[in-house]
């Protein structure tokens, strides 16, 4: 079966009785809680993930870790990933999860690479004029990349714009190089 139907299937599956159960934005912090900690901790996400290491022993760790730090559902639902042997996919089903979260509640995903940067008051500027100018909430992350030399990028979801000085001086030797 195809990996990536499954995590949606599953992501949807959670998605869905979050809502009925008026508990999305709960469940979508513990999301964010876990994939931090698989981030920080590759020991975490590698027994997790492990094969050798018994379902029942992942469940009890969970249980352990987690029992009063996630919302029920969500640790329920971590024990049928674990009893389903679907651990594998646990990221991409995070994944999809936080995007059917992030078009219900319209939360625009939005970084902004910069050459230099960029103070609070400027990105609470940024922030507004896309939040306006998209008509959607607006989740706002700064990068500093020097290597732009000035100017910006800005990604919005999957799209983007280069309006660096770094991007213009490719263009302009990609057109001297053409003619």
């Amino acid at each position: 079966m195809n990996i990536s139907l499954v995590s949606v299937r599953y992501a949807k599956a959670l998605f869905n009785l979050c809502v009925e159960k008026g508990k999305l934005d709960v469940v979508y912090k513990d999301i964010q809680l876990l994939t931090r900690n698989c981030a920080d901790e590759e020991d975490f996400c590698e027994f997790v993930k492990s094969p050798i290491i018994r379902p029942q022993d992942k469940k009890e760790m969970f249980k352990t870790i987690y029992t009063d730090v996630l919302n029920p559902i969500t640790l329920k639902f971590l024990y049928l990933v674990v009893d389903n042997d679907r651990e594998k996919i646990l990221d991409s089903i995070f994944r999809n999860f936080v995007s059917f979260y992030k078009k219900e509640k319209n939360i625009k995903t939005v970084t902004v690479y910069s050459a230099f940067n960029i103070s609070k008051k400027f990105k609470d500027k940024i922030k507004a004029l896309l939040a306006k100018e998209l008509n959607s909430n607006i989740e706002l992350t700064v990068v500093n990349r020097p290597d732009l030399l000035g100017g910006f990028i800005l990604k919005v979801d999957d799209k983007m714009v280069d309006a660096s000085i770094k991007g213009k001086l490719k263009k302009i030797r990609e057109h001297l190089i053409k003619e």
